[in-house]
């Protein structure tokens, strides 16, 4: 009889899962992911196969148990509501079999549980390129969006930073021991580098490309 571990930290979708599998002749057991308990319940029940959703309570990812649940013999599916192709190829890169979307059928759901484990089918395999696909295409969508902010100083990622933060330019210089015109001419430089008339416009860009400082 295939094993089965859900990951799952939504009780009733948890529940549903557990029942309708276990009709289907699966053993079922199901935990939310607590990854101070995982081990000892991956370990006590060694499942065949592991249902592991990827947005678990507290903010949690699935991505980061993928190393408690990976064995030889075992395959661990991304069960998930999740549609961001970066976050999904991200658990793909780390280590998971297949992903399925939590909308599914649950007949379909069946008949891939059984058939991931000898080999991705032509539907899945198209579902895992398309996702690394679309992956890709938001990477590279995305450093076309932050390519003029690389031009910025430490000094002007950080006023920048604080103009994001709803900071104004004369407390930005009182906070940084420089005087108001300096800040104003870091602001200055800030908008010629990214192409922009004003600082409103700055904030704008930066929110929208999903910027934050390098790390230093």
């Amino acid at each position: 009889m295939t094993r089965v571990l859900i990951v799952e930290d939504h009780r009733i979708v948890a529940q549903g899962l557990e029942m309708g599998l276990r009709a289907e002749g699966f053993e079922v057991a199901a935990t939310d992911g607590a990854p101070a308990a995982l081990p000892a319940v991956v370990a006590g029940f060694a499942p065949d196969v592991v249902l592991l959703d990827l947005n678990l309570a507290g903010g949690l990812s699935g991505i980061s148990l993928l190393p408690m649940l990976q064995a030889p013999g075992r395959t661990v599916i991304v069960l998930t509501a999740e549609t961001d192709a970066t976050i999904l190829a991200r658990a793909l890169n780390a280590g998971a079999d297949a992903v399925l979307g939590k909308t599914m059928p649950f007949p379909q759901l069946i008949r891939e549980i059984l058939a991931i484990p000898r080999g991705l089918t032509a539907e899945a395999r198209n579902r895992h390129d398309r996702m690394l696909h679309e992956a890709r295409l938001a990477a590279q969508e995305r450093a076309k969006r932050l390519a003029p902010f690389a031009a910025l100083t430490p000094r002007e990622e950080g006023v920048l930073s604080m103009l994001v933060d709803g900071v104004r330019a004369d407390d930005i210089a009182e906070a940084s021991y420089v005087s108001l015109s300096t800040v104003r001419s870091q602001i200055r430089s800030i908008l010629a580098k990214l192409g922009v008339g004003s600082q409103l416009a700055a904030v704008s860009l930066a929110i929208k490309a999903g910027w934050v400082p390098r790390p230093r």
